[in-house]
Order: structure tokens, then C-alpha cells, then sequence
């Protein structure tokens, strides 16, 4: 349960003073990996829920009697290895479509997009150095729960599956609103750029009499209808923003260059014409021309 993270908060000794407050710990080092080693990473907060599902599906994928996740913010996981997971889509049957990050080398499975918002990830609890800290909140899809499973008394069970909103916390309510909008903002802050970075183009292209500076469809600039495309699900949002924040990056710099050189071409031929309207003569000509902090001006005897 999430309630178990609270075993790292100092108790109040039973002599303690009842008027004092106890001192509340920072959220303790929770770190995880693959199986080679070659991840690794820690969560910079508590998870937001935990959750084992019983589902076929979860038994096929994990090969065992059921999956076991944390829901946790992207956001609060940080990779500490030298190397970073890869991305990963598996269409595992028609339907079921598994996007997740795993290590390039082991192929571990180690958290994957969830539902509810490119935000959210579903942390594999398997993949803690200490997996037993985190005790399900609730047991899902126990209509197909392996019969000798033994659930803990009291345990909180869905038949199926179950709505986010009845079963967190209000806590983890608050932090995934929180989530959910900042993306909504970065979202809406990258398509702004992108908008402003193709009007630029645009304005750069008129400048030079339509001819084409983007050298090419592959240094085109992203523009926000590529944002959202019909039947396009979190996970994929997710990813495509992330490849259009780098390609928007890649493209500005790119236009940068061209704008300067543009300049720099402009300012040659400024000074090429400039220089054809001299008329230099000999030293005793009376017509002599002669320029003077950047003016044309005759020769004052």
C-alpha cells in the first residue's frame, strides 16, 4: 500500500511529549534497475498508487500469476545509470498494443505509459531493489485470480478493473491533476514554438523571393497538426512530442545559420556597391572622392 511508505517517518515515542510534532523524514532513496545492471534509477517521491492486476493478459506478459505496478509522475523517475532505456512498441496480439522502456542489453521490461496521460508511468514493482516496500493498494481483475492465490485479509478487490478517482488517495488525486496539467503546458508551450518557429520560415522564404530554405522535407519545421493525430493514443503523443522537441530544436538552430548567413551575404553586397560608388583619382585631381565613416564625400583641401 502506499500507507507502507510511511514506515520511514519517525514515530513518536510513547513518553514523548504529547504537544510536539514529529519530525517528518525526506521520501527515503528507492532505486531499481534491470537485471544486468546496466539501468539504473530512483524515484524522486512517493508512487501515486500500487496495484496488482490479475488479468490473462498481465499473467501471458509477466509469465507469473499477476503483474504488480506503481503508479508514479515520468517526472519523478531519474535514470542515475550512464546508460538510458529505449523505447519499445509491441503490438502483442490485435489490440494489445505494449509500449514500455526496457534495458538495451538484458531487455527488461522496466516501466511502461499508462491510461491516463503520457504523465503517468506504471512502474514494475520487480524492478525495486526492494520490492516488498510496496504492498498492493487494491488486487484487480480477481475473476481471474489463480486459485491457489491467498490474498491478504481485508484486502481491498475489484472484479475487474477500477475507476482511478473512487481509489486514490486525494493525494495522488492532487499530484496527478498537477501532472496532467503541466504536461497540458509544455504541450501547448511546444506547439506554440513550432508555430512560431514555421512563421519564421515563412518570413525567411519571402525574403528571398520564395526560394525554399528548408533544405529539404527531412528539415521541415514541426508544426502543431502534427500534434494529435486521429486515433493517436498518450503513448504515442508522447513519444511524437518528444521527437518534435528535438527536430524543432535541430531546426532552429539550422535557421539560425541560414538567417546569419543571410545577413552576412546582404551586408558583402552592401559594401560591394558601396565601393563601386567610389571614385577614386589621382592625388592632384580636383575631383578626388574620398570616404569618410561611411560616407561618400568630396575632398576638403
Amino acid at each position: 500500500m502506499i500507507t507502507c511508505i510511511l514506515r520511514f517517518q519517525t514515530r513518536v515515542p510513547q513518553h514523548a511529549n504529547e504537544n510536539s510534532k514529529p519530525k517528518h523524514k525526506p521520501f527515503p532513496t528507492v532505486t531499481g534497475g534491470c537485471i544486468c545492471s546496466t539501468i539504473r534509477y530512483r524515484l524522486l517521491s512517493s508512487p501515486l498508487f500500487c496495484y496488482a492486476c490479475h488479468c490473462p493478459d498481465c499473467q501471458r506478459s509477466t509469465g507469473s500469476a499477476f503483474g504488480l505496478f506503481l503508479n508514479i509522475e515520468s517526472s519523478r523517475i531519474k535514470i542515475i545509470s550512464p546508460t538510458r532505456p529505449v523505447p519499445v512498441v509491441i503490438e502483442r496480439r490485435p489490440g494489445l498494443v505494449s509500449r514500455h522502456v526496457e534495458c538495451p542489453k538484458c531487455k527488461c521490461e522496466l516501466w511502461a505509459g499508462n491510461m491516463l496521460g503520457p504523465a503517468i508511468c506504471d512502474v514494475r514493482v520487480g524492478t525495486l531493489d526492494y520490492p516488498s516496500l510496496m504492498e498492493p493498494d487494491v488486487h484487480s481483475f480477481v475473476e481471474s485470480r489463480l486459485e491457489w492465490v491467498r490474498l491478504p485479509e481485508g484486502a481491498t478487490t475489484t472484479v475487474r478493473g477500477f475507476e482511478h478517482r473512487k481509489l486514490w488517495p486525494e493525494a495522488s488525486l492532487r499530484r496527478l491533476d498537477s501532472a496532467l496539467a503541466r504536461w497540458a503546458q509544455d504541450a501547448a508551450a511546444l506547439t506554440a514554438a513550432a508555430a512560431v518557429a514555421k512563421g519564421g520560415v515563412i518570413a525567411a522564404e519571402e525574403g528571398r523571393g520564395g526560394e525554399d530554405v528548408s533544405g529539404g522535407d527531412g528539415e521541415k519545421t514541426p508544426t502543431a497538426g502534427e500534434f494529435g493525430a486521429e486515433g493517436e493514443d498518450d503513448e504515442a503523443f508522447e513519444k511524437r512530442f518528444r521527437e518534435t522537441e528535438r527536430a524543432l530544436q535541430e531546426r532552429l538552430e539550422k535557421l539560425s545559420e541560414k538567417l546569419a548567413e543571410e545577413n552576412g551575404k546582404r551586408r558583402q553586397s552592401h559594401l560591394e556597391d558601396m565601393t563601386a560608388n567610389l571614385q577614386i583619382g589621382d592625388d592632384n585631381s580636383e575631383d578626388d572622392v574620398r570616404a569618410k565613416d561611411g560616407i561618400v564625400a568630396p575632398t576638403v583641401d
